[in-house]
């Protein structure tokens, strides 16, 4: 197996403030080993992209003059771009600029500009990511604040997860309850089931394999996804036993229900995601489903043969069985909280998306409506990143405005980076 180098970067207690500078931290360069990994975000410092940690004042100059040619349009003379949409490039960190610009160069990375630097040699982009990641970075008023959901600057506001679906549920909580534990005899508690069982359910009521006009209608205006998060919204609430219980045997119920196990469970709690959960749900509920799969509509060959042999005393008593159990929550996280995923974020790119790896890009100070325009992309595969389309995939639109906001309201801070002489230094 082989094996690569990273740098870890330990924070010295030492801050640099001058009138240039909104604040300089400096990182000792300390080489330590770790398994090499595919992900060009991530693969280990190189010989030259580590010199260039170090610049020369003529590199620095070299690289100004490349960018003068290239890149001030876009991204400013100071590096500070007045364009929306484009992300402001001082103080940005060398490594990651670097490997952005081959990106563009190679075409792994698609460039709305055409791709300028198309003629550069590896040297000249090496040394504008020394030039942008020189200067000081973009200073953000302590006063102001970038949005209104941020209050004081740089601190989001907890938010409610499921916002983006309150309004397509409102009309399920007539029958079902605001949390999905109905109060109502007669009607179908919807928690302690899988999104993935909720989802074919619903999606039965708009093909006709569930017939019921009332909620057809209702679900056909929903589309797939805001299902799916209802479905989640469900699954994470607390599930309550019914209220109403059955008038059968108890006794008789459970010896019947010998014959559900397979799919439902030896005490009602499913294990399977496309298998609903039948404890504690409401019995006059339960008695009306079966005899709708009884008599064709429900659609569904394996639950017809099931309860075509039962009575309706053999359903009451299954019924009054299976409402006495304790349900149990599914194995569903529900959707992170931008708070949690600003966390997650500063994982890669440091505390307030001020990143000490030279690899990962400073969040802090950017662009908003670049950072939305790419976490947007990263969610798509529009930009290719295995760790950001997981990452940026579950966010809602919301979460995405919530943390590019959130980002570009933190004062970004330059970084100089020290290596220590080490005695296996040379051996890296």
């Amino acid at each position: 197996m082989s094996i690569g180098y990273r740098y870890d970067l330990g924070r010295l207690p030492m801050k640099i403030t001058t009138h240039t500078l909104a604040m300089v931290t400096i990182f000792i360069l300390m080489p330590t080993p770790v398994f090499a990994q595919g992900s060009a975000a991530v693969q280990a410092i190189g010989d030259v992209e580590r010199a260039a940690l170090f610049p020369t004042r003529a590199m620095i100059e070299f690289g100004k003059t490349a960018a003068q040619s290239n890149c001030f349009r876009c991204h400013g003379i100071d590096g500070i771009s007045d364009v929306q949409g484009e992300p402001h490039l001082a103080g940005q960190r060398t490594v990651y600029l670097y490997r952005v610009l081959k990106a563009f160069q190679s075409g792994e990375r698609p460039d709305e500009a055409n791709n300028h630097n198309d003629f550069l040699n590896d040297k000249a982009l090496l040394s504008t990511a020394v030039y942008f990641s020189s200067l000081a970075p973009v200073k953000i008023p302590e006063a102001t604040s970038t949005t209104e959901i941020a209050e004081p600057a740089g601190q989001v506001v907890e938010e409610d997860p499921f916002l983006s679906i309150r309004d397509s549920m409102r009309k399920c909580i007539k029958c079902h309850g605001e949390t999905g534990n109905s109060s109502r005899s007669g009607m179908a508690n919807l928690t302690a089931q899988d999104p993935e069982y909720f989802v074919t359910s619903m999606l039965a009521y708009i093909n006709g394999s569930r017939s019921h006009r009332l909620m057809k209608k209702l679900v056909a205006k929903l589309d797939e996804a805001t299902i799916n998060d209802m479905g989640v919204f469900y699954a994470v609430q607390e599930p309550l036993k019914t209220e109403t219980q059955g008038e059968g045997d108890i006794n008789l119920g459970r010896r019947l229900s010998e014959n559900c196990e397979d799919c439902h469970g030896d005490d009602g709690n499913a294990r399977k995601a496309s298998m609903p959960t039948l404890a504690g749900q409401d019995a006059k509920y339960f008695i009306k489903a079966m005899n709708h799969y009884k008599d064709g509509e429900r659609q569904h060959q394996k639950m017809f043969e099931a309860v075509e042999a039962l009575s309706d005393q053999d359903m009451i008593d299954l019924a009054t069985y299976y409402a006495a159990g304790e349900p149990r929550g599914r194995d569903v996280r529900a959707p992170l909280k931008s708070t949690e995923w600003i966390t997650r974020c500063e994982r890669c790119h440091g505390i307030d998306g001020n990143s000490s790896d030279p690899r990962f890009p400073v969040l802090a100070g950017q662009d908003e409506t670049y950072l939305v325009t790419a976490l947007k992309a990263y969610a798509s595969g529009a930009r290719v990143s295995t760790t950001m389309h997981a990452m940026a995939d579950p966010l809602s639109s919301l979460s995405i405005e919530h943390i590019a906001a959130y980002f570009a309201s933190q004062q970004p801070k330059a970084v100089v980076y020290i290596r220590l002489p080490c005695e296996d230094d040379e051996k890296s």
